[in-house]
């Protein structure tokens, strides 16, 4: 058969096609689970009163769990602290479940303590952290809180530098 090839785009049209439904579907399994954690999370108070414990508007807070599309950053900060979670576990459902959890992830060990004399901090990284946690956070949230959520960030952004 000598046919004429297809158009040098067709295929990559195709392509992007096939992985727009994939994303779609993707992305509608993705909104039920966001849900579902959302749900689970706010388990059997009203979310009338978690939502106030966020600092947002109830129906803000129903419209995620029903449309289960992943809230801002600011917003997602806010409920992963009422709820005591990591952003990421709310986000994607990996990750520590518990800011507890994920605090002792990064908590030294002994022979790391015996190890280091004093904790090496880069200045300019936790500047960035902090001013990043503060414009998102401002002073809706506990400092116990942001002190968690600014360390959890500092470690991420050490690792990045590792690699």
């Amino acid at each position: 058969m000598t046919g004429t090839p297809a158009p040098a785009g067709a295929t990559a049209m195709a392509t992007a096609s096939e992985r727009s439904v994939d994303q779609r579907s993707l992305a509608d399994v993705e909104s039920g689970a966001l849900a579902a954690r959302l749900k689970a999370i706010i388990g059997d108070e009203s979310v009338s009163s978690f939502a106030r414990r966020c600092g947002m508007a109830e129906s803000v807070l129903r419209t995620y769990l029903r449309d289960g599309r992943m809230p801002p950053l600011d917003k997602a900060l806010a409920i992963a602290a009422a709820a005591g979670v990591s952003v990421d576990w709310l986000a994607t459902g990996c990750g520590a479940h518990a800011l507890a959890q994920a605090r002792a992830a990064y908590a030294p060990s002994a022979e790391d303590v015996v190890a280091a004399d004093a904790p090496v901090v880069d200045a300019a990284v936790l500047e960035g952290v902090v001013k990043a946690v503060l414009q998102g956070q401002g002073r809706q949230a506990s400092p116990e809180h942001l002190a968690g959520v600014i360390v959890d960030l500092y470690q991420r952004a050490l690792k990045r530098d590792v690699r």
